[in-house]
């Protein structure tokens, strides 16, 4: 009986050794490269006479970086699966004398992916990743309206001036390190919001995520809302005329800025006004925390 055992266990070792053997030799013999093309595309148009830029985007994620040239370029690099990349290109035209719209891979609307492929699994053997990113160009200057938007990927953006700022993504972060301007209106399902130097009136949501946000102006209104996620917004100056609106369903309302008087309900909850109570600050989350705070 006990020879059986040995014997079948001796078999079965051997049949394993050689299995992977077999699969060591496929795998040498793997091309890496094969299925995945690299990306490399760019438009530009001279910025003199364009006030506004929409940028639509379906697959990649977006950063916009200040340019010392005199004209707006679009980027877009990385790596796909071949048959993608096929289908992967960025369409740019000019709407009446000042607007550039540029649709980036937006042709893909109907192609449909499912699951995992040998392209994934060879690249990630190979470390080569499959990840395609755009970059937006920006010369140094006040534009009327910049509109961003993608459907998977971040969006950041290095410092922009534009009179009226709006990006969405259904899926990733979006962060600003600075905005000058009069409208920032900001929106993901599922991401983070982080403004770390803005002005004007101000719009941030998110359904899934936290929020940060640090202001040198009050604008006349802002608003910060998170379904899941904590919020936090600083002041950089103490505002001289402004109401307060702190509210959260699980978690604790904090407001402490200078000057303003306080009134609480509960925990979840934090009213104030300062002066004549103009501009308007409302902060809801419906799990975490909330917290306006000045210097």
């Amino acid at each position: 009986m006990q020879l059986k055992v040995k014997f079948f266990l001796v078999t079965g070792f051997i049949c394993l050794a050689i299995g992977l053997i077999g699969a060591a030799v496929s795998f040498q013999s793997l091309d890496f490269d094969t299925g995945v093309a690299n990306l490399d595309v760019e438009k530009k148009i001279a910025a003199a006479n364009i006030d506004t830029l929409i940028i639509e985007n379906d697959i990649s994620g977006m950063t916009f970086v200040p340019s010392n040239s005199d004209e707006i370029s679009v980027r877009l690099v990385g790596a796909a699966r071949s048959e993608n990349a096929q289908n992967c290109t960025i369409e740019a035209v000019t709407e009446g004398s000042n607007t550039w719209r540029v649709d980036v891979c937006t042709n893909r609307k109907n192609h449909i992916d499912f699951g995992f492929d040998l392209t994934e699994f060879k690249s990630l053997f190979s470390g080569q990743r499959l990840r395609l990113q755009t970059e937006v160009r920006l010369p140094d200057k006040l534009y009327k309206a910049i509109t961003a938007s993608t459907d998977t990927g971040s969006i950041n953006f290095k410092e922009v001036k534009a009179e009226k700022l709006t990006a969405s993504t259904d899926t990733g972060t979006i962060t600003v390190d600075r905005y000058e301007g009069k409208a920032l209106n900001l929106q993901t399902d599922t991401g983070s919001i982080h403004l770390n130097d803005g002005q004007g009136n101000v719009k941030l949501k998110t359904d899934t995520g936290s929020i940060t946000a640090k202001l040198r102006e009050l604008g006349d209104t802002v608003t910060a809302e998170s379904d899941t996620g904590s919020v936090r917004i600083q002041l950089d100056s103490a505002p001289t005329d402004a109401t307060f609106d702190l509210t959260t369903d699980t978690g604790s309302a904090t407001l402490n800025v200078p000057g303003v008087n306080v009134q609480r309900t509960s925990h979840n909850n934090a009213k104030g006004t300062i002066g004549n109570g103009s501009k308007k600050v409302t902060v809801r989350t419906d799990t975490g925390y909330v917290e306006v705070k000045g210097r």
